[in-house]
């Protein structure tokens, strides 16, 4: 059953939660300007049973708006999932980030380690995603072009580009769009999950977003990847664009005992894309890593070698 809830973070902001299922809790971040619909498959499955959280971001979704935009840090995020992790009286979770919530839940792990039971990023980058934002680091100097404007004339920017999203969110361009560019794997989405993502889009405040990306490319939590401890489970996809297959292979080497999913033809939305795939990985990492820990460096005996599964043929 699901229950939906608000909590107040350290300066008052209203954070909205919702949880879903009994059992060990697992609890999902969003990405920047996404709302809790893409973790719609992986709560269905895994409400089943486990405590499933997913929340909002401050100027996202259900949740309010912050007392200001110079406040929308990594920092910030961690410090609402705190409050989100104690509103429904979770003292560890399994954190799952995607996207930008990568970020979230490293910059969580570095301020309360001891609430993290397993980390498992999904599709994101552990800091500075404009440096290799499809691939190149251009867009990291192209960003001042749009953040500024967006501040300094926010009701003719914004006017602006709602206008131009609302093109290029049409039926008309949208889809074929997405085709066109790779950005997704159209052989595997649906474009109702899609529509759900750019729908979203059309709400949201567009400076809550420049000011967080811009946050987001300031933050890096490169330094305590070799001091995490808890299991780790990085899943990347093959053909992501926006945190190019390289980053992941890095988080993965760089994080000790971690293990690394690479969806095959996955983009940046692979866990909408191919669910199924990844709340199997994700079950077996959790009933083998968190449940009934092997210790690191050991290999787990096969039930066939522990003589307790009769041979076929």
């Amino acid at each position: 059953m699901a229950a939906s809830s608000t909590v107040k973070s350290f300066d008052g902001t209203r954070i909205h939660y919702r949880t879903q299922g009994e059992g060990p809790v697992m609890c999902a971040c969003n990405g920047i300007g996404v709302s809790t619909f893409f973790w719609n498959y992986l709560v269905k499955y895994f409400s089943k049973s486990h405590r499933v959280i997913v929340w909002d971001y401050r100027f996202h979704g259900k949740s309010g708006p912050g007392p200001d935009y110079d406040g929308l840090t990594m920092e910030t995020n961690a410090r609402d999932l705190l409050a989100v992790l104690d509103g429904a009286k979770a003292d560890k979770a399994v954190l799952l980030g995607h996207s930008m919530g990568v970020q979230t839940i490293l910059e969580f792990y570095r301020q309360h380690p001891d609430r993290c039971s397993a980390l498992i990023p999904v599709l994101g980058a552990y800091g500075r995603p404009l440096d290799t934002f499809l691939g190149t680091d251009i867009f990291k100097y192209l960003f001042a072009f749009g953040f500024y404007p967006m501040f300094l004339f926010p009701g003719a920017v914004q006017k602006a580009v709602r206008t131009g999203l609302k093109v290029l969110f049409s039926d008309y361009v949208a889809w074929p769009g997405a085709r066109l560019t790779g950005l997704v794997n159209f052989q595997h989405i649906r474009k109702k999950d899609l529509h759900l993502y750019l729908d979203h889009l059309k709400t949201l405040d567009l400076r809550a977003f420049m000011a967080m990306a811009k946050h987001m490319q300031e933050h890096s939590a490169r330094a305590i990847l070799p001091e995490i401890t808890v299991p780790v489970l990085v899943i990347a996809g093959e053909d992501d664009l926006f945190t190019p297959l390289e980053i992941s292979k890095d988080m993965h080497g760089m994080i000790p005992h971690s293990e690394l999913l690479v969806i095959p033809r996955g983009s940046h939305a692979a866990l909408v894309e191919q669910p199924e795939l990844m709340n199997l990985r994700i079950e077996k990492f959790l009933r083998e890593r968190v449940e009934n820990p092997c210790p690191p460096g050991k290999k787990r005996k096969s039930l066939r070698a522990k003589g307790k599964m009769k041979k076929t043929g």
